[in-house]
């Protein structure tokens, strides 16, 4: 249908048109029981309104006389009497006259009644103007969105939720594009806790995007994810992003996705140690195996880069996010070629000693040397050699390995050394040496370290025993801070203990970088 003004094509069930806003006069098509009724009750005015205006006509007889008129003189034949013609009959006829004049003058004035004419014709006229409104009415009741929302706020003002709902739904279906009205129904629903029927009208809205908007579309996802989370049920969830096509509120919800941990490299053939890194699309658990097994959550946890070297790797990895929701298992095949370089040459070998010796370590080339002191495997974590290591006393075992540029490590040079000093002086006598020269020296105030004006102490630790040339062999004591909190921090100072004497000195070092030994 098209908009009588403007040619506009009418949206059906719009009362205006869209494009001008003309009112879309309609006859409406009554109920037929309301038609029933109005039909009747205009039949019944009708008929009382002609009784009353219509003309009354004598009846064809004589007051008391049977069919016909029979007059004075009359010999039954039908044939007037000759008495007709005198005085007798003059007044019989002037009798008829009157008769005959009375009621014609009856019959002229009910005939002759304009006013009753013209009222009827007015209230006719009034019926069918009120008639019309009614209608009017009748059909903006019926057919207006306006009405059913009204008659919906009313009813849900009192609770009644159930009446509210079907007031909705007729308007719905008088304008079935209006989201809004959808979104009102599912308020009410949601009011009586029908979860089920809050989700069944959302889902009118995402299946029609193109009808209702993007706005519409967002907000209906918004809702039954809110619906969905207050039930736990964090599968659904998932299985609804994952239909979704639009980027935006997949982003805007995408806690509730698991999707496949991502490889920072592309699986292939590599001249160079990989430090491959696997990510996520939001906080959980990654799981993978390195030998093409499907992992499982027994499987190892992804927590930093994990360093693919020589030989070849299937990294095969999955994805379990805070929710539960389990991602698919993805796999990358990796080859790793790469020269290894050869072990680092440590200057000691490994064996008993009764003197301090100081551990040399020839770097390779370009690379990089990390060590252990404890026997474990060093690796790119572990702390790197940079200048010759105090050998400690007692028994230790160090472990060196060389890093190339390229990430290649290689295999590991182990030592393994014991170190016997012939002496009486041991280390926590060193230490109680240092701590006796500097109460002397008035550092220290006591034997815990207190110092003046300080709200902390100083602490002494044994770090080493070294070879001081033309100075014999020295325990090196390290000093530290301890604030009023117990946390301890290294200070500049270190202190030197004779092994053979128990002498105490302060170790500091001159411009060439060689040790130099000074009384406290």
């Amino acid at each position: 249908m098209k908009c009588p003004k403007c040619g506009y094509e009418l949206t059906e069930g719009h009362l205006y048109c869209d494009h001008c806003g003309e009112e879309i006069r309609i006859v409406p098509d009554f109920e037929p029981e309301i038609e029933r009724e109005m039909t009747e009750t205009l039949a019944t005015l009708f008929v009382e309104l002609a009784e009353e205006t219509a003309p009354e006509f004598p009846e064809e007889k004589d007051e008391g006389e049977g069919p016909g008129l029979k007059l004075e003189g009359d010999s039954g034949n039908g044939l007037p009497s000759d008495r007709g013609n005198g005085k007798n009959g003059e007044s019989k006829a002037e009798e008829g006259s009157k008769k005959a004049g009375k009621h014609k003058g009856k019959n002229a004035k009910k005939k002759g009644s304009p006013g009753k004419i013209a009222g009827a014709a007015c209230i006719l006229l009034l019926m069918a103007a009120a008639a019309a409104a009614w209608g009017n009415y009748s059909y903006r009741s019926l057919y207006s969105v306006e009405y059913q929302v009204h008659e919906a706020e009313e009813e849900a003002a009192l609770e009644r939720y159930t009446q509210a709902i079907t007031w909705m739904e007729k308007a719905h279906e008088l304008d079935p594009g209006n989201a809004d009205i959808l979104f009102q129904i599912a308020d009410y629903y949601d009011v009586q806790g029908k979860n089920d029927m809050v989700l069944s009208t959302m889902e009118q809205i995402l299946h029609k995007p193109d009808i209702y908007g993007d706005t519409a579309e967002e907000k209906a996802y918004e809702k039954t994810i809110k619906i969905y989370e207050e039930l736990g049920e964090y599968q659904a969830i998932s299985r609804l992003l994952k239909s979704c096509d639009r980027e935006d509120i997949v982003t805007q919800f995408q806690q509730f996705l698991a999707k496949p941990p991502e490889f920072s490299y592309e699986g292939a053939r590599y001249k160079e140690v990989l430090p491959l890194k696997l990510s996520a699309n939001t906080s959980g658990k990654i799981y993978y195996t390195l030998d093409g097994t499907r992992p499982d959550r027994d499987s190892m946890v992804y927590t930093a880069p994990i360093f693919l070297e020589m030989g070849s790797y299937i990294v095969t990895a999955y994805f379990v996010n805070d929710y539960g929701i389990e991602s698919e298992v993805v796999s990358n095949t990796y080859h790793i070629e790469v020269q290894a370089p050869a072990p680092p040459e440590v200057s000691v070998y490994s064996g008993e000693y009764d003197a301090p010796r100081m551990i040399e370590v020839e770097v390779p080339e370009g690379c990089t040397v990390y060590y252990t002191a404890d026997g474990s495997d060093p690796t790119i974590d572990s702390p790197r050699y940079v200048t010759a290591i105090s050998m400690p006393l007692g028994e230790s075992v160090y472990k060196f390995i060389a890093v190339s540029p390229e990430g290649a490590v290689s295999e590991a040079t182990e030592r393994n050394y014991k170190l016997v000093l012939h002496t009486d002086i041991t280390t926590d006598m060193a230490v109680a040496n240092v701590i006796q020269a500097l109460m002397r020296a008035d550092v220290l105030l006591d034997e815990s370290g207190k110092l003046r004006g300080m709200s902390g102490r100083n602490v002494y630790k044994y770090n080493a025993v070294v070879r001081i040339e033309g100075s014999g062999d020295y325990y090196v004591v390290y000093e530290y801070y301890e604030d009023a909190t117990g946390i301890q921090s290294k200070t500049e100072r270190m202190y030197g203990v004779n092994v053979q004497t128990g002498f105490a000195c302060r170790i500091t070092y001159d411009t060439e970088g060689k040790i130099v030994l000074v009384d406290i």
